[in-house]
Parts: C-alpha cells; structure tokens; sequence
C-alpha cells in the first residue's frame, strides 16, 4: 500500500486481507471466501485481464446479476488501474450497445443468460476484442471465465495506480434522456466510503446483505467497498425475491442491509418480515426514493432494535446526506444532514444562497463528485458552473440544517403560471392510510399548460375512487396543487433501483 499517492480501492480492501485474511469476506450461495480467498481470486482475475492486453485506463463492462464474479471484477480491475463499466442488466440490446461504444470498451465479462443479448450486439461493438462469460456460453467468440483465470496466478499485480485515476463509468438511469456515464475516480470512491464509516451507518465485521443491484453507484460506495474496508462480510443474491430475502437475513444473520424502500415496503406486503427471523439486523440504509409513513412506522415498530439511516445522492455524488436514526419520524421527509466530508448548499437562480425554508436547487462540491461527463465536456461543464456541482434537485433547508428534496428541477409541473412540485404531493398521498404506492407527474392541458395527474396503487384489499382522492389532497394541500386526474394501477413501472418510471406512466395517461 503506497500512502504516499493517497488511497486507492485496493488500498483499502488490502487494509483488511492483511489485518483479518481467515475473516470471512464474502457469501454467494454455497461460495464462501475468505479475505484472503477473496483477494487470490481478483488478483487471478487481474493477471488474467493483464495477458488479455487491459491496462490503466482501458474500460471492462461487466453486464451480470449480483454475484461473486462481479465482486472479483470490482477489486481486480482496481488492482490494475482499469475502469469497470458496470451494466444495467435491465437494458434492452440498443441501450446496453449505446453505453458500450460510448465508453469505448475493450471487454465484456457477461453472465451467460445474456448471451442472446450479446450475440446480437457483438457486429455493433468493433472495439470490444474480447467476451467472457459467467457460466456456460456456446458462442464460439466467448471465453468461459474458469478457463480465462485458469493459468493466472494469485499474486499481487504490480501496477502503479492513485486516487487520480479512473475507476468506474456508472451511467445515469437515462429516466430524462439518453444516459450519462459519469466517471468516478479511486479519490471520490475512497471518500464516499470514509463519510459511511464517519457517519455511524457502517460498523466494523457486520454481515451486509446487498439487497440493491450492485451496478449501481450507490451499491457500490454505500454497501461494498465499505464493509470490505472494515473486515465485514459481504452477501450477494442474484434476484431481490422478498422471500429469498427472508432466508438470506434468517440463515446468514445478517446485521446490516442496503436497501430501497421498494424491498422495505415488499416485505411488509408479503408478510416475510414476519416469517422469518430479522434478530440479527443491526442497521439498515435506505435510499434511492421516499418511503411512506405508514410503512416507516409498522418496519419500525416491528424491528425496535434496529438503526435505521436514510441516505439521499446521485450517480454524479454518491450519498450527501443522512437522516439518522434518531430523526426518523421526527423529521420524516427529510434526507437529513450533509456527509461530514461533504460541502452542500441551496440556491437560487444566480447561485446565491436561499433563506430557510425557502426552496433551491442543491449544489455540492467535494471529493465524493464525480470527475465528469464521458465525452460530454459542455454538460460537464454547465453541471459544475461556479465551481460547484448542480445536481437539478429542488430541496428546502430549515434552520438546523435539514435537507427537504421537493423535487427534480426537470419534473416540476407549471400549470397555469404556478410552479407545482410533485414530491410534495406523492409525500401527503403516501400519509392515506389506503394507498400503497403513488406517482405524480404533469400531463399536457389545453387550459392550464400542464395539469396534475396521480398515478395511484391501492393496498390489497382496499377501496378508493379518484374523487376520494382529489378530496383528500384538497383537505392537505393548496387546491391548485390538487390532481386533475387519478389513475388507479395494480404496480408502477420501475428501473432496477426501484425508481418510479414516470415518462413510462406519462404515456400511459395522456
């Protein structure tokens, strides 16, 4: 470890091989290793890339459920100074091929379930030279992974790499248009971890269940480079089924879970966190989107013991503030204080700082930001005007410091000359007590521009019809933020983090 050009990802994972190697380090299924085992396998993994031609600065995808052999790729690429591009396996054919010769890949490690997908993207990609795949593949192109480490040995790669150097490409979920691959450096990951441990949501030797998709950013640097740094154990699961959920929690004690409310409130709804045994848990970390009073107040009082940390951030800045457990329902619909290691301000128009409780758009700068746009030097540009970065989220910040999100700048609603946020809306939706999951979103309006339309999914078993609804948000709200028009769901349309998809509802609606 080489102090003296800062941290890097293998610093910190190294940290812990030296200190704990026979500590238990990583669980998949029937696949157990050590911090030591763990470390032989990506170094395995890194000389490999390395005979294929890798170097600092080449991009690998990895396009794969949550497993052992995305958790290798993680560390080993990080050995070698080469940047991961972790996919979303979600995609269709033509967004995974914009992504992949956007970031001008040279590899691809895939698990072999996508491999029609790849078959039919492979003409399009002239610059990826090389496929491996996890687990059985008949493509005559492919490697199969056991036989791409085969001859490898378990060494440490010698490879100068520091915290100034690329690590991954995380893209955008592309909700607003096409995608964005911000590009994080080993500094910001690094920083990322140290505002987790600092802030109390990661403890040493916890057993973490990965119960979000860990090509996601947040993933990432909330959950897996945290705990490797303090010796914890890390659990992957390829599918979020709640009660695959329940087993994993009861078999393996799990003491620490990275979530989104969306698995929260399934867990709730099927009845699992009752039928299985959720002793073990020590911590939980949500994030991602707003949780319902109702759910919060029932997990709550099912796991009393239990620390609950609310996180809010973006693919561009990981998290940048917590809600702590003690603020949970004493400030419900906050997201809490900035990180310790992150400067976060609201302002308006100009830049300029709006008073308490007004609302503003939230600007931060700090190691935690992203380096920039891949191949978008005006975007970057425009998002870090004035030296901070612009996160095009419209937040309120009350005397102590509290963060309130109101809304993404690009889903506010103008309708008839008043700017109408819809957060705020789905935030009094969630509080009835019948309602299970709500979206709110602008449609167009011959009158008024744009008028409010809630997209609504009922708890099972309840009753609700769209005058009740309008009624109850002119009881709780200002009757011109009230919606036009209700639509009534069985579940709404989401991205693999649990984010609502609201242009796929919009075109549903209109």
């Amino acid at each position: 470890m080489q102090y003296s050009r800062g941290m890097t990802t293998n610093d910190l994972f190294l940290r812990s091989v030296y200190r704990h190697p026979e500590k238990k380090a990583l669980i998949d299924g029937k696949y157990r290793y050590t911090y030591a085992g763990l470390n032989a396998e990506s170094n395995r993994l890194a000389h490999a890339f390395l005979k294929l031609g890798i170097r600092k600065g080449d991009r690998v995808a990895v396009l794969a459920k949550d497993c052992k052999e995305f958790v290798f790729s993680y560390l080993a690429l990080s050995k070698i100074g080469s940047v991961m591009v972790p996919l979303n396996y979600r995609c269709v054919a033509k967004e995974l091929e914009y992504m992949l010769t956007d970031c001008r890949a040279k590899a691809l490690v895939f698990e072999s379930e996508y491999g029609p997908v790849v078959a039919r993207m492979k003409d399009q990609l002239p610059l990826i030279t090389d496929y491996v795949s996890i687990g059985p593949c008949d493509l005559p192109f492919v490697t199969p992974y056991d036989s791409f480490i085969a001859s490898s040995p378990t060494s440490e790669p010698i490879q100068e790499v520091t915290e100034e150097d690329d690590c991954t490409i995380v893209y955008t979920s592309g909700t607003t248009g096409k995608p964005k691959g911000a590009v994080i450096t080993h500094r910001t990951r690094v920083a990322c971890t140290y505002n987790l441990l600092l802030d109390g949501s990661v403890d040493d030797g916890g057993i973490s269940l990965q119960a979000s998709p860990l090509f996601h950013v947040g993933s990432q640097n909330i959950s897996l480079l945290p705990h490797l740094s303090v010796a914890g154990t890390i659990v992957v699961i390829p599918k979020l089924d709640s009660v695959e959920v329940g087993k994993v929690i009861e078999a393996e004690r799990v003491t620490h879970i990275v979530t989104v409310p969306t698995i929260l409130h399934n867990l709730l709804e099927t009845g699992v966190i009752d039928q299985f045994d959720f002793s073990s848990i020590r911590k939980i970390y949500y994030g991602g989107s707003s949780v319902s009073l109702k759910d919060l107040e029932i997990i709550l009082g099912k796991l009393p013991k239990v620390e609950f940390f609310q996180g809010y951030g973006l693919t561009e800045s990981t998290q940048l503030t917590v809600l702590r457990p003690e603020f949970q329902i004493k400030k419900f619909g906050c997201t809490g204080k900035a990180h310790l290691m992150v400067d976060l301000r609201v302002v308006d128009e100009k830049d300029q700082d709006v008073a308490p409780g007004n609302s503003g758009e939230v600007v931060t700068r700090g190691p935690h930001v992203m380096k920039e746009y891949l191949n978008l030097p005006k975007a970057t540009e425009e998002a870090f005007r004035n030296g901070w970065f612009h996160t095009g989220d419209v937040a309120r910040i009350d005397e102590e410091r509290f963060i309130t999100i109101v809304d993404r700048k690009k889903d506010m609603i103008i309708s008839g000359g008043e700017n109408i946020y819809p957060r705020e809306i789905e935030v009094v939706l969630q509080g009835h007590p019948k309602i299970s999951e709500v979206a709110v979103y602008g449609i167009p309006d011959e009158k008024w521009g744009e008028s409010v339309c809630a997209a609504v999914v009922l708890r099972k078993g309840e009753v609700l019809t769209d005058e009740e609804v309008i009624k109850y948000c002119k009881e709780n709200l200002a009757s011109y933020k009230k919606p036009k028009k209700v639509i009534f769901f069985n579940s709404l349309p989401k991205n693999s983090i649990g984010k609502i998809l609201k242009e796929e509802l919009k075109k549903t609606s209109i």
